[in-house]
Order: C-alpha cells, then sequence, then structure tokens
C-alpha cells in the first residue's frame, strides 16, 4: 500500500475510528459531508452532493 500527500484533492478524509467509518469532506464546502464504509465510497457519496467527477488516483495503483 503506498500512502501519499493527497492535498491536491477537492476532498478530505478522516476515519472515525470508534464507528470505523470514513467521512469525505469538500475543501470548498465543508458542511458537504459523506460517509461510508471505504474510503472510495466516502468520495463517491461526495461527490454526488458536490457534483465532481470522480477522481480516485490512489485506488487505480498497481503495487
Amino acid at each position: 500500500m503506498k500512502f501519499g500527500n493527497f492535498s491536491n484533492s477537492w476532498y478530505r478524509i478522516s476515519l472515525d475510528t470508534d464507528q470505523q467509518i470514513f467521512y469525505a469532506t469538500s475543501k470548498q464546502h465543508p458542511e458537504q459531508v459523506a460517509s461510508g464504509v471505504t474510503i472510495d465510497e466516502a468520495v463517491r457519496k461526495l461527490a454526488l452532493q458536490a457534483h465532481q467527477p470522480v477522481t480516485l488516483n490512489h485506488a487505480d495503483q498497481t503495487a
């Protein structure tokens, strides 16, 4: 697994460690928040709310 700085993205990711749920938050509109069991799910839900194209650079990388 590769870790990196994804600060160029239009969203931020956080993890609720008690509930094991990821939250994606829009950088431009912090009131827009979506949750999911995976990062991809949370980002896809947020993209639908924010009308953003989904670009998950890290999801398509091979090891």
